[in-house]
């Protein structure tokens, strides 16, 4: 099983849910908005594999703007 996660920072409001949720995968950039640690950027959107889903599907439920995808052996799971 391999899980995805993606960040839409365009969409991000700065709430923080992520970060307070799953401190492990996001933090607050110094531009002010959520960013997926150890990501690599695709134009917009970060991204992280990642081999268990840790706590990412509780943080994508809890954002507001919904700009976290969670994806698991590539099928949408949030």
């Amino acid at each position: 099983m391999v899980y995805r996660v993606e960040l839409d920072r365009s969409m991000c409001t700065s709430c923080g849910n992520c970060v307070d949720i799953c401190s492990e995968l996001f933090e607050i950039a110094e531009d002010g908005f959520s960013s997926l640690k150890n990501s690599e950027n695709d134009d917009e959107k970060q991204i992280l594999d990642l081999d268990n889903e840790m706590c990412s599907i509780e943080a994508a439920e809890s954002c507001p703007a919904m700009c976290i995808q969670v994806y698991k052996d590539d099928e949408e799971q949030v």
